[in-house]
């Protein structure tokens, strides 16, 4: 109960009687005893007086008060307890409440006699009634606020003060809110004398402040508020916008209210103008600037030191020279600091000499490093720094680059000494064009001396190869243009005629009258010499001295041109040596080079002088025909060259006889075409037309060979798709051993489905591959599935099983050493798993290569097959020189092998030749039951063909397998 609130106490002192229409009445003297001690907790003054005024009850705190026992309380009125003007009033209050029957509440001012101290009161005062309504006295509570009021007192002064000092201040004071946009809820009365908006213009919106900061700067002023995370102060500069509509400047001291949580609840600050300051700074600023701009784009470097030679500043080009991007970064520094370290000294007693004597030094050169460690001279000058009083405090120095300066001196005494020493001759005449000067090249290269031509006009050089046009031509070229370059003939002192790359340079007064004019040249003849030499290299064929193909082409642009102007007819031949790759491969590219050595010459006998031979490269060759419209002449022409060619060549000391023919493309200008492009791919086109044919013949170009190449073109770039988009496919052939019937074998087929065309041939896409380089890769991928395949078969079924695969010339002799043997050992697998089929053409020479690779074979296991056998070239020494496995009975002779003796002796003469030489034989084209039994009988060893099974997939071979698993007699048994 101590310190209740009087309406809490009232209800213990004045019961309400529910019965009584609220009126209120004195309790019993017991039950006030009663509350007496919950009371006496209570601090506030709590009495009840009867109608006379006197004290009937008061609890503790006025007992305490007034510091008398109960017993001289109880029965007395104010006038014991204060002076008479006080109890007077106290009185005269209570006798209101009494004969009013109000209650009142009020300040009362005391002077307690007990305590000698002034106290203010907020009393209440209410009538007490008896059961009959009768008022009898009243009861009172009191509560102490005399330090209120004097706070209050305090607080009024404070306030009428700060109204004083905020009128009269020049700063503006706020408070606003502490979240954007930062809303002001104060503002003192003196903005309206800074920036003329009233009071309530600044808090009438909630981004008045925000929205009249300059949008330059509004932005920064913003993110500092925001950062009162880190700090609880912040000072702004900033302009703001006058109610006249001009900018202000201001300067913002803004501090952050917090809470016990460390919660920021408002922002409370003050903000000054600060135009006329940020105006001088601005103004000392863009001095300042000024000055540095002139000091820093002065043409010289400028820098200044302190009496320990320590630099103060500098300017920006002198900064640039130390290694720095500013000059401030110089201040403090020494010169054995920077890139000029090893001049340091130096540079240093220099300062010291003018601190010490006062006296300036002037002018001097001296090396200087510059910071990429090259050195350069600077002139120097320094003089002494002093301050207001005149008193030295460092020194004041300047400096220039006058390394190009330097240069210069340095270029004209070299220029004099080049001059006197240049390989190339020099020789200046005047403007009337008599020789002034000659140097001593001059001399070396013409053999005249000084004496022999000063004063004289260099026309006593002409050697009469160059007429009067090209003279003039020369002087019109030095006028116009001040300069003129170019080839010339002149006689030598003894008579000869050389060549000179002439440069001659006209030299003008500053009035732009000639001065003089300046020769230069160099003798040519023997360059011009090796000039054909490069020519010639560039143009023409090395091997077989004809035209190249650069040279060609630009010939046959200038005969198209040339027959265009003229309207007449021009034929270009297009050739390539049939088989001529067999012959390079087999016998060696010495052979193959003299073979095109001859060829050249043939050609060339079988033409007109005026005509153009061109070897375009490899076995192609090309003829241009101008001024040619009979196209009999054409045909004769191209027959002559077919004959030429297909007499045998003598091509080693063997004197063998090696035979080749040719395909000839024609193409007509302009039927066929009118540039050169269309032109050359015509023949071309032509020329293949007559390989398809046959070869050995020439073919005129028709629009239907256009379409063909177009096919062949397409054909190609799908054959390039269809190896990433795995088209190719490796089908199995199986060859059967002829004694018992069973798949021993296999060869590996090529078979290439295409997404629109379906199957399509491998005599078709084949030679395509060997025309566009992809056989490579295709034979790499064939190795490779058929190795996989192999594997496969092997572990399904317990044996391992040999497959052919079929490897041409060029896939032969572009094998890496041990390509195939590597491979297999990477997997796993031996070297008799792989049977290589080749022709009989790449074993007619017994050439390097294809020896070396047949020996590798050998070695490592791999079996050789010969293919077609007995459809090739006669001679059969091959058989004895080389280590052949299988040769494979062309189908030719197994087609027939029924019918005709002559097949079936030949075949049987095959057997027992292979068998005498240890080679097994392999039947190829088996279609017959009959056939099979008589190649038992003639005692061939393997079948191959379509009577036991075509070509298949992998996974359908792998169920021929599956089908001969269960015989009695099992391979391995057979074949080991």
């Amino acid at each position: 109960m101590k310190n209740l609130p009087p309406e809490k106490i009232s209800a213990f002192l004045i019961q309400s009687d529910p019965d009584s229409d609220g009126k209120l009445s004195i309790p019993s003297m017991d039950l006030i005893s009663g509350m007496e001690t919950i009371l006496d907790q209570n601090s506030t003054y709590i009495f009840i007086k009867d109608i006379a005024g006197r004290y009937i009850f008061v609890n503790r705190a006025v007992k305490e008060l007034f510091n008398k026992p109960l017993e001289e309380i109880i029965g007395f009125d104010d006038s014991h307890f204060f002076d008479l003007g006080v109890s007077n009033e106290l009185m005269l209050n209570d006798r209101h409440v009494i004969e009013q029957g109000e209650t009142i509440e009020r300040e009362e001012k005391t002077f307690v006699k007990s305590t000698g101290k002034e106290k203010i009161y907020w009393t209440v005062k209410k009538p007490v009634r008896n059961d009959q309504n009768e008022i009898i006295g009243m009861c009172g509570i009191s509560t102490d606020i005399t330090d209120r009021k004097r706070t209050e007192i305090a607080l009024c002064t404070l306030n009428k003060r700060l109204e004083f000092l905020l009128s009269s201040s020049p700063a503006v004071i706020y408070t606003c809110r502490a979240e954007p946009p930062y809303a002001a809820t104060f503002v003192s009365n003196n903005l309206t004398q800074m920036l003329g908006y009233t009071v309530e213009e600044f808090l009438s919106t909630q981004d008045f402040w925000a929205e009249h900061i300059h949008p330059q700067d509004r932005y920064q002023v913003m993110s500092s508020l925001c950062d009162f995370s880190t700090q609880n102060k912040h000072i702004l500069e900033y302009r703001f916008k006058h109610c006249k509509g001009h900018w202000l400047w201001m300067r913002d001291v803004v501090y952050a209210v917090t809470n016990p949580e460390g919660n920021h609840t408002e922002l409370i600050g003050y903000f000054i103008e600060i135009t006329d300051r940020k105006e001088k700074e601005q103004a000392l600023v863009e001095s300042r600037n000024l000055l540095k701009t002139v000091i820093d784009t002065a043409p010289v470097r400028i820098f200044w030191k302190d009496l320990e030679s320590r630099f103060l500043g500098c300017n920006r080009a002198f900064a640039q020279d130390a290694g720095e991007n500013c000059p401030e970064k110089m201040i403090g520094k020494k010169d054995s600091q920077l890139n000029w370290r090893e001049q340091a000294t130096r540079y240093c007693n220099d300062d010291q000499q003018v601190i010490r004597t006062g006296v300036p030094k002037l002018d001097y050169e001296e090396p200087q490093t510059t910071p990429n460690g090259d050195t350069i001279w600077v002139r120097t000058s320094k003089v002494p720094l002093r301050n207001a009083d005149d008193e030295i405090i460092g020194v004041l120095g300047v400096y220039q680059d006058i390394t190009k300066q330097k240069e210069n001196e340095d270029y004209m005494a070299m220029a004099a000494t080049i001059y006197k020493f240049c390989n190339e001759a020099i020789m200046v005449t005047d403007e009337n064009n008599f020789i002034k000067a000659i140097n001593p090249a001059f001399t070396r290269i013409t053999g005249y001396e000084p004496g022999d031509v000063i004063g004289k006009n260099p026309r006593i050089f002409q050697s009469g190869r160059h007429n009067n046009s090209f003279y003039k031509k020369m002087w019109q070229k030095l006028q116009t243009e001040g300069h003129w370059q170019g080839e010339i003939w002149d006689r030598h002192k003894n008579g000869h005629v050389h060549a000179k790359w002439l440069n001659i340079s006209v030299i003008l007064n500053t009035d732009n009258s000639v001065y003089c004019y300046v020769g230069q040249f160099s003798d040519i003849t023997e360059k011009k010499k090796q000039d054909e030499l490069l020519f010639k290299q560039a143009n023409y064929d090395l091997l077989t001295g004809l035209p190249n193909r650069n040279f060609f082409k630009d010939r046959l642009t200038r005969e198209i041109k040339k027959s265009q102007r003229n309207d007449q007819q021009m034929s270009l031949l297009f050739l390539d040596l049939d088989r001529f790759k067999d012959i390079n491969d087999t016998l060696g590219h010495d052979k193959g080079d003299k073979l095109l050595r001859e060829v050249a010459l043939r050609l060339t006998s079988c033409v007109r002088k005026t005509d153009t031979i061109a070897r375009l490269g490899g076995d192609e060759f090309a003829i241009i025909l101008p001024e040619i419209d009979d196209k009999s002449r054409i045909e004769a022409i191209a027959r002559n060259i077919i004959n030429k060619l297909s007499i045998p060549f003598k091509l080693d000391k063997k004197q063998a006889n090696y035979y080749i023919s040719t395909s000839i493309g024609i193409a007509i200008y302009p039927d066929d075409g009118i540039d050169m492009k269309a032109l050359m791919k015509h023949a071309d086109q032509a020329m293949y037309a007559a390989k398809l044919a046959g070869r050995n013949r020439f073919n005129y170009f028709t629009r239907s060979m256009q379409q063909e190449a177009y096919e062949k073109m397409v054909l190609t770039h799908d054959l390039r798709q269809a190896l990433s988009r795995n088209e190719l496919q490796v089908y199995y052939q199986p060859i059967l051993d002829l004694k018992h019937g069973l798949i021993c074998k296999a060869e590996a087929l090529l078979r290439w489905k295409h997404p629109e065309r379906g199957m399509i041939s491998p005599h078709t896409f084949i030679p395509l591959a060997e025309e566009s380089g992809l056989i490579k890769q295709i034979g790499e991928m064939v190795f490779t599935t058929t190795v996989a395949n192999i594997k496969q078969w092997q572990n399904q079924f317990g044996y391992l099983l040999q497959v052919s695969i079929n490897m041409s010339a060029t896939q032969l002799t572009s094998l890496k050493k041990n390509q195939l043997t590597d491979y297999l050992i990477q997997q796993g697998m031996p070297g008799n798993c792989i049977n290589v089929e080749i022709t009989e053409s790449l074993l007619l020479k017994d050439t390097p290569v294809v020896k070396k690779r047949l020996l590798e074979f050998l070695n490592d296991g791999i079996e050789v097959s010969i293919d077609d056998f007995g459809t090739g070239f006669s001679s059969l020494s091959y058989l004895k020189k080389f280590d052949i496995d299988y040769l494979k009975i062309d189908k030719s002779f197994i087609q027939q092998l029924a019918d005709n003796t002559t097949d079936r002796a030949l075949v049987d003469a095959i057997v027992v030749m292979a068998h005498k030489l240890d080679i097994k034989t392999i039947a190829e084209g088996v279609e017959t039951e009959l056939q099979r039994r008589l190649l038992v009988d003639i005692g061939c060893d393997f079948e191959q063909g379509f009577r036991y099974s075509p070509a298949v997939t992998a996974e359908e071979f792998t169920l021929l397998l599956k089908k001969q698993r269960n015989q009695a007699v099992k391979i391995q048994d057979l074949f080991g």
